[in-house]
C-alpha cells in the first residue's frame, strides 16, 4: 500500500499544490452555485434527496441505521435503503445535522468533485509517472461533458465515477506490474460497491474482458492469479454488510427494482453521441470536445508511441463508445443479465475514463518537446493546459448559474392534500421550500423495490391502483377504504386505529422478510396482503400498531466484518513495514 506514501514523502510539493489547484477549482465549481440559494431538482435528484433526507432525520433521533422510509417517500416503509448502496449520502446527511439545506448539498457535492480530481490525478501519476498526464487527465475526466452531466442529478452514478480510477489502476496493478498492491482493488471495487450497484457489474464486466484479452496474448503467472482471488476475497468482506439485505429479504421475495431492459429511445447513434461530443453540451449522449477528439487523432500517438499498453488502453476507450450506442448489438442481448444496465449510454463514463488517459499521455508528450525544454516554459505549458479546461467548463458554468439564478418560475409549491400528483420534471427548491419535497411523490424511482403484488397487479408496471392506495396511506378494514398518516420514528411507523370489533387491518406499509408489527404492544403476525403490505389482527376498541423492520443478524454481523476488515486493511502495511526493519536491524 505504499501509493498513499506519495503525499508524504520528499519533493511532493508539487503533488500538493495540484491537489490545492484542484481545490480552488472545486471552489470556482460550487460557490457561485450556492450563493444563488437554490438547487434544481430533476431527473434522480429527488431520489437520493429524500433518502438523504430520512438518514438526516435519524441521525438527529440517534438512530444511525435506516433501512425503511418512514418520513420520506410518502411514509410508505419501502426499503431503498436496503438495496440501494446509501454509504456516500451519510456525509451529506451529517453535514445536514449543522449546515442549511442547499449548503449542505454544495458542500457535499464539492467534496464529491474534488475526491474524483484526486483519485484521478494519483491514479494516473502512478500509472504514468508523469504529473502533466496525471492533472491533464484528472482535469479531462472530472470536467468531462458525461461526468458533468450525472453530477447534475445522476448522483450514484455520479459517486461511482469517483473511484472507477482507483479501480482500473489497481486492476492493471495486478495483471501487469506490482501484484502485491491487490488490496487497492478490494478498496477500489468496495467503494464502488458503497456508490452503485450496477457500476460493480459493468466495471467487471469491461475487467473480464481485459483479463481474457490477457490470457489470449501473454500468460499470467500463478502469483497474480492469487492476488486476484485475494482481491475479490477482501472485496466479499467490505462488501458483505450490502449484499446480506439481498440474501435476506430480495431474491426470491418477489421485490422488484429498476425495471430492467433496454427500451429504444436509450439507444442512441453513434453519429448523435459524436455529434452531441462536439457541440461540447452536457447530456447523456457526450463525452466532450477534448475527449471526442482525442478519439478521433488519439490514433497519431499511438502509431507514434508504439506502445501496446496506450494502444489497448485507447482501443477499449473506442470500443466502449461504440458500446453505448446502438451499433453494440444490444437487441440481441434483451433478455439476458446485460439488459440489467438500462442505459447503454453508462458505458460513456469508462469511455471517457480511458480516452482521459490518452489525453493525458499526449499533453505530456507535447509538454517535454524541445518547444517547452526549460522550467518557465513546462510550468505556463501546465497552466494553459489548466485554462484551456476551464474555458469551455466556464461556459457550462455561467449558464447552470443562470438556470438556477432564474429558477423562480420552477419554485415547488406546498402540496396540501388533494389527488395524485407526481414531483414536476423541473422543480427548484431552497432553504424555504425544501420540505416541500417530502409531500410529492419522487419522479423516479417511488415504486422501486416494491413488491410485486403492488407493481403488476393491473399488468401496469407503473402507477396503478394498488400502488396509489399504498403511496396514499390508504388503510384496507372491512372493505372501507380509511387514509392513515403514521407517527413517524426511526424505522418505525405507529398508527392508532379504533374498531369496533376484532378484525383485520392491511396498512399502506410495503412488508419485507425482515418486517414485524406490535398491536398494543405485543407482536402481531403479519398475514397475507393482496397489496404485499403489513396486514393484522386487531382487537375491538383503540389499536395501537407499531410496523418497523429488523435486519437479520447476519447483517449486524457483516457490519463488524466490515470494520474489522477495514482496521486490518489500515494497519498491514504498519505491520509489514516494522517486520521489515526489524528483519533488516
Amino acid at each position: 500500500m505504499g501509493f498513499i506514501k506519495k503525499l508524504s514523502g520528499k519533493c511532493h510539493m508539487p503533488d500538493i499544490m495540484i491537489v490545492f489547484l484542484f481545490f480552488l477549482i472545486t471552489v470556482f465549481m460550487t460557490y457561485p452555485m450556492l450563493r444563488t440559494g437554490n438547487i434544481l431538482v430533476y431527473s434522480d435528484w429527488s431520489f437520493h434527496g429524500m433518502r438523504v433526507e430520512q438518514i438526516f432525520r435519524n441521525l438527529k433521533r440517534s438512530q444511525p441505521f435506516t433501512f425503511i422510509a418512514t418520513d420520506t417517500f410518502q411514509h410508505t416503509g419501502v426499503g431503498n435503503f436496503l438495496f440501494y448502496p446509501e454509504v456516500f449520502l451519510y456525509p451529506w446527511a451529517f453535514l445536514r445535522l449543522f449546515l442549511r439545506p442547499v449548503t449542505a448539498f454544495y458542500c457535499w457535492y464539492g467534496l464529491i468533485m474534488l475526491a474524483t480530481f484526486t483519485t484521478a490525478y494519483f491514479c494516473m501519476k502512478s500509472f504514468s509517472g508523469r504529473r502533466i498526464a496525471a492533472m491533464t487527465t484528472s482535469l479531462a475526466y472530472t470536467l468531462g461533458t458525461y461526468h458533468l452531466y450525472l453530477s447534475n442529478a445522476v448522483l450514484g452514478e455520479f459517486i461511482a465515477v469517483t473511484f472507477l480510477p482507483l479501480a482500473f489502476w489497481a486492476f492493471h496493478e495486478i495483471l501487469f506490474k506490482d501484484c502485491s498492491r491487490w488490496p487497492w482493488l478490494a478498496v477500489g471495487m468496495s467503494l464502488l460497491m458503497y456508490s452503485h450497484v450496477l457500476s460493480v457489474m459493468m466495471t467487471s464486466e469491461i475487467m473480464f474482458v481485459i483479463f481474457l484479452m490477457k490470457l489470449v496474448f501473454a500468460r499470467i503467472d500463478r502469483q497474480r492469479f492469487i492476488a486476484l482471488i485475494k482481491a475479490v476475497g477482501v472485496t466479499i468482506l467490505l462488501s458483505l454488510f450490502i449484499v446480506i439485505p439481498y440474501l435476506t429479504d430480495f431474491i426470491g421475495k418477489n421485490i422488484t427494482s429498476a425495471q430492467p431492459g433496454i427500451s429504444k429511445p436509450m439507444l442512441k447513434p453513434l453519429m448523435d453521441v459524436i455529434s452531441t461530443s462536439f457541440n461540447d453540451a452536457i447530456s447523456p449522449n457526450g463525452i466532450g470536445i477534448f475527449l471526442i477528439l482525442t478519439a478521433v487523432l488519439g490514433c497519431a500517438l499511438v502509431l507514434k508511441l508504439d506502445s501496446r499498453l496506450l494502444t489497448a488502453v485507447y482501443v477499449t476507450g473506442l470500443s466502449l463508445i461504440i458500446v453505448s450506442t446502438s451499433v453494440f448489438p444490444w437487441g440481441n442481448l434483451s433478455d439476458t443479465p446485460f439488459s440489467m444496465v438500462q442505459m447503454p449510454f453508462r458505458y460513456l463514463s469508462y469511455a471517457s475514463m480511458f480516452l482521459a488517459v490518452v489525453l493525458g499521455t499526449a499533453v505530456d508528450e507535447l509538454s517535454r518537446s524541445e518547444a517547452f525544454n526549460t522550467t518557465f516554459k513546462r510550468t505556463a505549458f501546465a497552466t494553459m493546459t489548466v485554462g484551456i479546461f476551464l474555458i469551455p467548463y466556464s461556459g457550462h458554468h455561467h449558464d447552470l448559474n443562470q438556470s438556477l439564478q432564474n429558477a423562480g418560475t420552477h419554485l415547488l409549491k406546498d402540496r396540501k392534500s388533494g389527488a395524485f400528483e407526481q414531483l414536476p420534471d423541473i422543480a427548484a427548491v431552497n432553504n424555504s421550500n425544501y420540505g416541500y419535497m417530502c409531500e410529492y411523490p419522487v419522479k423516479y424511482g417511488e415504486l422501486d423495490y416494491y413488491p410485486m403484488k403492488a407493481r403488476r397487479s393491473t399488468n401496469v408496471v407503473g402507477y396503478n391502483k394498488t400502488n396509489l392506495s399504498i403511496i396514499e396511506n390508504i388503510i384496507l378494514t372491512d372493505g372501507r377504504h380509511l387514509k392513515g398518516i403514521p407517527e413517524c420514528g426511526a424505522n418505525t411507523l405507529k398508527y392508532k386505529i379504533r374498531t369496533n370489533r376484532a378484525t383485520v387491518i392491511d396498512l399502506p406499509v410495503v412488508r419485507y422478510n425482515g418486517s414485524y408489527a406490535t398491536v398494543n404492544g405485543r407482536k402481531a403476525r403479519l398475514l397475507d396482503s393482496s397489496r404485499g403490505t403489513v396486514k393484522v389482527r386487531t382487537y375491538a376498541g383503540e389499536n395501537r400498531i407499531t410496523v418497523g423492520y429488523r435486519p437479520s443478524v447476519l447483517y449486524y454481523a457483516s457490519v463488524i466484518i466490515m470494520a474489522l476488515t477495514w482496521i486490518l486493511l489500515a494497519i498491514a502495511p504498519i505491520y509489514m513495514k516494522a517486520r521489515s526493519v526489524k528483519h533488516k536491524s
